[in-house]
């Protein structure tokens, strides 16, 4: 048996916030087997020199990594450093980036004695005790989730972390650009034993918690009763998000969600497209109506975060398509609308089909989509630009109020957001400056300079005490008897501020000032304070 005394988990996550369910899972499942291990957390914000330094310390004689997409450099510089100073060490990777291709991977990475491909909670245990370790492990068969161990020790020392949790593995669907579509068998964990996992969240107050099932409303019964679960023993601050089939969810399901309470679930639904042709080429089924309208009954409950997605660079789908894709969701007035860009990942249809659909991609990880018959890289490198105003002034969340009248004077968002990125400068802004940025854009739009002022004000409140204003918002004196009309307050969560009755109103005409409560201890699904008249 291979001395494993010093075995080794290692996750690099993408943020400090973000944790790994995975090493969580093996370790868990060694230590059931009497086989002593342990995990370390970096991330990729943290010099390779540091993480290998860290590792060196515990001077494991078994290393292990979970790799994906956005660690596979750091793995890879890590794991040839720490080969080179310790010959003897064994270093074994799993995870889906080296679960393709997995022969090659090592004969291109010698320092790697072998790699676990599939579900490893089975098949470790057992290549941890062969005397040698070399080559590749695939797990023949699926994990029991019932005898899967919750993954979480000590959760009140992860209440700042995004905690992750599933309750099924494996997708029905078989979309071409989802590694999900090799895992077709659905399987999952036993409803009491979900209810149990999700009390301990719940009883340990964590912040956030992250459903990995890839379509949680695939069984619409099983859904309702972990929704049901979470809105009846609601503790008032633990969020949920999934990612459910917008399509999918029933109009039983839409009645008990809106006794949620606000915040207490997210969902992330990938739309991707509205190109039906690119749909179909993608095996994308989804019936869009249906799902329009259940984003818009959601959006009315005004209690539940939504976050819709698209995915430039599909087949099929040109710069001109794609815009109106981004306006026709952007109308579902989604609180995140997030543009991701078409990634070729081994193992998925796409990837496979990269040839004959003439698929231009970076060799190097992500692996991001360069062009397409449709679409050039000049168009997507335009799209980028839409991507980073998109965030920057829709997904934030505090330019809600200048968004809205500006959409009053060029009703097309995608050409909006394009436009913001063209004319952006070439150096970094802060805070202030953008807002200043689209002060100058909706200026040349024609906008009424006094209402933008007065919007950028109230954009500003929404999200935090006035404590210095951006250049063009030229507000800054407001009448001596401000004072004197706004409540004296202590409360660090309270500011108190005066606007014009018709800003905040726009069917009101009476532009006399009113005195304004704005408070941060509670928000909508935008991030924005309650308002209410004084």
């Amino acid at each position: 048996m291979q001395n494993v005394e010093k075995s080794l988990f290692v996750a690099i996550n993408s943020k400090y916030s973000h944790t790994n369910l995975a090493v969580r899972y093996l370790q868990k499942i060694l230590e059931c087997c009497d086989i002593p291990s342990a995990f370390h957390e970096y991330t990729i914000n943290q010099p390779v020199r540091d993480i290998l330094s860290s590792i060196e310390k515990e001077n494991p004689s078994v290393l292990m990594f979970s790799v994906y997409l956005w660690n596979i450099d750091y793995v890879l510089k890590i794991s040839q450093a720490y080969k080179l100073l310790h010959p003897e060490a064994v270093i074994i990777a799993g995870g889906p980036e080296v679960s393709f291709d997995s022969e090659e991977f090592l004969e291109k990475n010698p320092q790697f004695s072998a790699i676990i491909k599939g579900e490893g909670e089975d098949i470790l245990p057992k290549v941890l005790k062969q005397e040698q370790i070399s080559g590749v492990y695939s797990a023949n068969s699926f994990v029991d989730m019932d005898k899967l161990p919750f993954p979480y020790d000590r959760l009140e020392k992860l209440c700042d972390r995004v905690l992750y949790y599933e309750s099924s593995r494996g997708c029905p669907f078989g979309c071409a650009y989802c590694l999900s579509s090799a895992d077709t068998m659905v399987r999952y964990r036993s409803l009491p034993l979900v209810f149990e996992d999700l009390q301990k969240f719940l009883d340990a107050g964590s912040m956030q918690v992250k459903f990995v099932d890839r379509t949680f409303n695939l069984n619409f019964e099983r859904a309702y009763a972990i929704w049901e679960y979470l809105i009846e023993h609601d503790n008032g601050h633990t969020s949920f998000q999934m990612e459910i089939g917008g399509d999918l969810t029933t109009e039983k399901a839409l009645k008990l969600l809106k006794k949620a309470r606000v915040g207490l679930f997210q969902f992330e639904i990938g739309i991707q497209s509205t190109c039906e042709k690119t749909l179909n080429s993608v095996a994308r089924k989804t019936d869009l109506v249906r799902l329009k309208e259940n984003v818009r009954v959601i959006k009315g409950y005004k209690n539940i975060h939504q976050h819709l997605d698209l995915i430039a660079g599909l087949p099929y789908e040109s710069f001109e398509r794609f815009k109106q894709s981004f306006n026709e969701v952007f109308a579902m007035e989604p609180e995140m609308l997030q543009l991701g860009f078409l990634k070729l990942l081994r193992g998925s249809t796409l990837f496979k089909q990269r040839k004959s659909l003439q698929l231009i991609y970076s060799p190097f990880a992500p692996y991001e989509i360069l062009s397409t018959p449709s679409i050039s890289f000049e168009q997507l490198s335009r799209l980028k630009k839409v991507e980073d105003m998109t965030e920057t002034y829709y997904n934030s969340g505090r330019f809600s109020k200048e968004l809205e009248y500006i959409l009053t004077l060029n009703p097309d968002p995608f050409d909006i957001f394009l436009s913001l990125g063209e004319r952006l400068p070439k150096r970094p802004l802060s805070k202030y400056e953008f807002y200043d940025h689209l002060y100058a854009y909706a200026e040349s739009l024609g906008a009424d300079r006094e209402k933008l002022s007065w919007l950028m004000r109230l954009d500003l409140c929404l999200h935090e005490p006035l404590r210095k204003l951006p250049e063009n918002c030229s507000l800054g004196a407001l009448p001596d008897y401000k004072k004197e009309r706004l409540p004296k307050t202590r409360k660090a969560d309270i500011f108190y501020d005066l606007f014009p009755k018709n800003i905040l109103d726009a069917q009101n005409r009476d532009s006399a000032l009113t005195a304004v409560s704005f408070n941060y201890s509670s928000k909508d699904p935008q991030g924005h304070a309650k308002m209410e008249f004084i």
